[in-house]
């Protein structure tokens, strides 16, 4: 091992204290019994194979003769990462996600770069062209990296995601893309630390720790938490019928003062047992759900040119958006564009 200046044994420390600490939140989420349990299980195994991976990049940094076995194991599992992140997405969308005989298939670049890592030798650096292990390499960035935005970007159009799960999610998605982006940067800048990645990782884990208790998001990412209110399916469905004529015949979403309660007054039934028919005959929260027609009426209206002299303030009013800064962004999760650019594409 090199000899250790003060400043390395501190880079040690602290990146060493962030993969235990990324394995004790691992932990916690396996154990916690709050929330949406197959959620924190696939964050929890992604917080494992993550501190793996970092915990080999420190290895390395401090040890330059690490055997080269656990160099590509470390490397194969990267092709973990993005398939977990991906299930895990999934698994924040509808409340009835389970895991598939067909998603072990999204493991299979793994499994083939597990078996890589135990086959390869030092010698085998020397002996085989260089274009293999650039391939290799480009096999684990790109895997990881594609995963990682076509998850996100799935989880932004859909209309199924809560808030505070979404929050959750592009919190994860912002600390797997500056890790892959700093690994990937060390590439081809040697100027670039290695160990950089490792105290990156180190800053995520206390960071997603201390979002996610400071805003209780764990406890958020609940599809169970109407299991005490029991109502009969044939009720659950006269209510969720109601509920559609309300929205379709009346129109009721463009009143931008519809709140749950008021909602919930006009059929004599408690707010919770409406959110509830609501959650689980759309798979959507009130606010998505009602933000879906809106967003529907602005989009017949901005197609339409009886509507062309309106403004788009104006259409977003009518539409039952209390705020153009509200109608936007709404718009733009539902359909991926903004308001202009989808009128211009008449």
């Amino acid at each position: 091992m090199e000899d250790l200046t003060a400043s390395n044994i501190a880079l040690v420390i602290i990146s060493g204290l962030g993969v235990i600490h990324g394995l004790f939140l691992a932990a916690f989420l396996f154990l916690h019994n709050r929330g949406n349990s197959l959620s924190n299980r696939l964050l929890g195994f992604l917080l494992i194979i993550l501190s793996f991976r970092v915990g080999k990049s420190v290895l390395l940094e401090f040890t330059p003769d690490l055997n080269v076995k656990i160099i590509f194991i470390g490397l194969g599992s990267m092709l973990l990462i993005g398939p977990l992140f991906y299930l895990f997405s999934k698994s924040l969308l509808s409340r009835s996600f389970t895991i598939r005989k067909t998603h072990i298939l999204h493991f299979l670049p793994a499994l083939l770069g597990l078996f890589f890592g135990l086959w390869i030798e030092e010698s085998h650096l020397r002996s085989y062209p260089i274009w293999i292990f650039l391939f290799a390499y480009g096999i684990y960035y790109g895997h990881y990296i594609m995963y990682v935005i076509y998850s996100y970007r799935e989880a932004q159009k859909a209309s199924t995601i809560q808030s505070s799960n979404f929050q959750l999610l592009r919190l994860i998605f912002i600390g797997l893309l500056s890790i892959w982006f700093v690994y990937f940067l060390n590439l081809f800048d040697e100027d670039i630390p290695y160990i950089i990645g490792p105290i990156l990782y180190s800053i995520v884990a206390y960071s997603l720790s201390y979002v996610v208790i400071k805003n209780r998001f764990i406890d958020k990412v609940d599809h169970e938490k109407y299991k005490s209110t029991q109502i009969t399916e044939n009720l659950g469905d006269e209510i969720y019928s109601r509920i559609q004529h309300l929205m379709i015949v009346d129109k009721k979403f463009k009143n931008p003062d519809l709140t749950l309660k008021s909602l919930s007054e006009q059929l004599k039934q408690s707010p919770q047992i409406v959110s509830m028919v609501i959650n689980q005959k759309s798979g959507k929260n009130f606010n998505t759900y009602i933000n879906q027609y809106r967003i529907e009426e602005a989009s017949k209206q901005l197609r339409d040119s009886k509507f062309e002299h309106y403004t788009i303030s104006a259409i977003a009013m009518e539409s039952g958006f209390n705020s153009i800064s509200s109608f936007n962004s709404a718009f733009k999760k539902h359909t991926s564009l903004t308001p202009l650019a989808f009128r211009n594409m008449r």
